[in-house]
């Protein structure tokens, strides 16, 4: 039998993965290395609850804890032993519980020796005992990738605390359940990190960035469209273009409603996007912007997708929705055709979990733009008259892209 450990800091043997288990390994990487970069996560397991419930996947529920700070999933079984597992704060921690209202003997805050065996794999480690409600558990947390990996694709485990079995329990349905708290806990990231999140009550003067988003030249006098909601807590606005040095921008209009604003440079670049009215559903898009800043390229990110609706929620004619990935940092970016002509503005941020608490479903690739006629509009209000000429000329999509770094800067706010 294999004996390991699953705290993160320890390490695991080498061992040769399934491509489904290979393929959910990196996921949950992906999440846990964004999740290593600014915030320690803690498991708040005294509180543990599911406090917005997206309904059961394979027997599991799987909702949004607000105590711990995070998405998670829950079973109870008949010895009334519950398994919860998931992810702790914004900038994710993985952890996993279990709790039984019969064991009084459990010591808050006492140190317990752990054995999971799943399969001819033994997993030990170093369990936290807790209160919750009216029954007692223990907690783990910093859990390894690796050990959520065999916790999804195991068919049972044995627990053992301080060598004695105190469960036996079926991990049917684990897997689908761990993948729904994956894409929870990414639509959670998502709107915590998001540019219209609450500003700081913090009132010390800062010297770095406090957000950035996305922009977009429409005017050879320097002109840029970007979101409202990006500059809307700004002191000072600089503009970064692809490879090139910050500028210095000022904000010229504002439109909170539509969420839309002006920015001027003194310098415009080489060529300036045609401003296309009319969209069709089902055609091509692409986004192009600098999404999670520190994360991805400061080269920009290139995305594709379609035209999914023609109006945004509640059927606003004002928007689009797209299924070009977007995330934070993506906003005020253009939403683009196949001849490289803007039709939308982006807006990064969809609420994924009230549609979830209210559908019991997680939304994926539903995103939104603005429409360019209301862009136009608004440019029209202000005296900004577009000059990007629309074409009719197809072209490749890594010409887009190309094409897409001329006009398109990323919005620093100071």
């Amino acid at each position: 039998m294999k004996h390991t450990t699953f705290a993160a800091r320890l390490v695991h043997p080498p061992r040769k993965a399934l491509p489904r288990k290979d393929l959910l390994a990196r996921a949950l990487a992906a999440l846990m290395f964004v999740g290593s970069i600014a915030y320690a996560a803690e498991a708040r397991c005294g509180n543990l609850n599911i406090d917005k419930s997206f309904g059961k996947v394979s027997g599991w529920d799987v909702g949004f804890s607000k105590s711990v700070g995070g998405c998670l999933a829950a079973a109870t079984y008949q010895d009334r032993t519950t398994v919860w597992f998931g992810f702790a704060g914004d900038k994710p921690s993985a952890y996993i519980a279990f709790t039984n209202p019969r064991w009084a003997s459990v010591e808050v805050d006492g140190q317990y020796d752990m054995q999971l065996i799943m399969g001819r794999t033994r997993w030990n480690g170093e369990f936290i005992g807790f209160e919750r409600s009216t029954e007692k558990g223990v907690f783990s947390s910093n859990l390894k990738t690796e050990f959520m990996v065999e916790l999804a694709e195991s068919g049972g485990v044995g627990v053992f605390l301080n060598r004695r079995r105190v469960a036996a329990l079926s991990l049917d349905g684990s897997r689908r359940a761990l993948e729904a708290v994956l894409s929870c806990q990414k639509a959670f990231m998502t709107a915590q990190s998001d540019t219209r999140d609450e500003p700081s009550t913090d009132t010390k003067p800062k010297r770095h960035t406090k957000s950035s988003g996305t922009g977009f030249y429409v005017s050879d006098s320097g002109h840029i469209v970007t979101n409202h909601h990006v500059i809307a807590e700004c002191s000072t606005i600089n503009v970064l273009p692809p490879g090139g040095a910050a500028v210095s921008a000022t904000l010229v209009a504002k439109d909170k409603t539509n969420d839309l604003a002006i920015l001027k440079t003194a310098s415009s670049p080489a060529a300036i996007p045609g401003l296309r009215s009319q969209m069709r559903l089902g055609e091509a898009v692409y986004v192009f912007g600098f999404p999670l800043t520190g994360i991805l390229s400061t080269s920009g990110n290139f995305t594709a997708g379609a035209i999914t609706a023609t109006t945004g929620m509640e059927d606003d004619t004002r928007l689009a929705q797209i299924s070009a990935p977007v995330q934070p940092g993506n906003s005020g970016g253009p939403l683009l055709d196949k001849y490289g002509n803007v039709i939308g503005v982006i807006v990064s941020k969809l609420n994924a979990l009230n549609i979830a608490a209210a559908t019991k479903d997680i939304p994926q690739n539903v995103n939104f733009a603005i429409k360019t006629g209301i862009a136009t509009n608004f440019l029209d209000s202000s005296g900004v008259v577009p000059t990007g000429k629309v074409s009719t000329r197809e072209l490749a999509p890594e010409a887009i892209a190309d094409l897409a770094k001329i006009f398109t800067v990323q919005v620093l706010c100071n």
